[in-house]
């Protein structure tokens, strides 16, 4: 399998930040880690062997990514202010910097796929919603999508703006975002074992809202099988990504 890391300093986050790319060709898809991990997340954990099929026969390439949870989510509740401004810079570093980066790697402008789980499909979704016209869709598997619950009697605008259930839920019904969210692939998957029940209500909130402003997410629910770890994930992930890969 062709592996190519990189890093680069970023002066939005303050920090250097690594890509780790898997494959040689294929559609586009950025997968973000757990929380307070890094771009080796997805190696650590058996997922780049259980995606190995449609990374080495061409179906996709693969674009691991830092996060910065360990200043902004995970710090939330010490110096919120300067981490929900973090967290918004992680978003300006993804689409100024990352994009960009994608695009050469990709030999031209492309629609990537944005997919992760746990935090990691926090970020997916929030950045997908955020910005629909540049991404494909996303897979989110397992996460929370009320960002608030990391910044404990704590709101301003950085927060708001990154937590789906508040800005989804003010949208207007007539939103232009709304049609551009149903030309996309958008999928979101919880199950019914241990521990999911930390996020499960928030996607149940989710849906609540998109169902009621026409916005055609795939939820799928899943049983008791479905746990909030890798054994489970290492399964969910692929068996999305085989079905909306060309």
């Amino acid at each position: 399998m062709q592996y190519e890391q990189v890093t680069w300093y970023s002066e939005r986050v303050g920090r250097d930040m690594t890509v780790r790319i898997y494959g040689h060709y294929g559609y586009p898809v950025i997968a973000f880690p757990c929380q307070n991990k890094q771009s080796d997340d997805f190696y650590n954990f058996g997922m780049i062997d259980a995606l190995a099929p449609l990374i080495e026969s061409g179906r996709m390439k693969l674009y691991c990514v830092d996060a910065n949870d360990e200043q902004t989510v995970s710090a939330g509740g010490y110096n919120p202010g300067h981490a929900a401004y973090l967290l918004d810079q992680y978003h300006e570093y993804l689409i100024h910097e990352l994009l960009p980066f994608v695009y050469d790697k990709q030999h031209g402008y492309c629609w990537p796929y944005l997919v992760g789980a746990s935090m990691g499909g926090t970020h997916a979704a929030n950045h997908f919603f955020r910005r629909p016209e540049l991404f494909s869709g996303f897979i989110s598997i397992s996460a929370s999508y009320d960002i608030t619950r990391f910044f404990p009697g704590y709101m301003d605008e950085k927060v708001y703006r990154n937590s789906p259930v508040q800005y989804l839920g003010d949208m207007p019904y007539d939103h232009p975002y709304i049609e551009t969210y149903n030309q996309k692939t958008m999928i979101v998957n919880v199950g019914d074992g241990d521990f999911e029940y930390l996020v499960k209500y928030t996607v149940d909130w989710l849906k609540s809202i998109t169902d009621a402003k026409g916005i055609h997410i795939d939820y799928q629910y899943w049983d008791g099988n479905s746990v909030h770890d890798w054994r489970s994930w290492r399964y969910s992930l692929p068996y999305f990504l085989n079905r909306i890969l060309p």
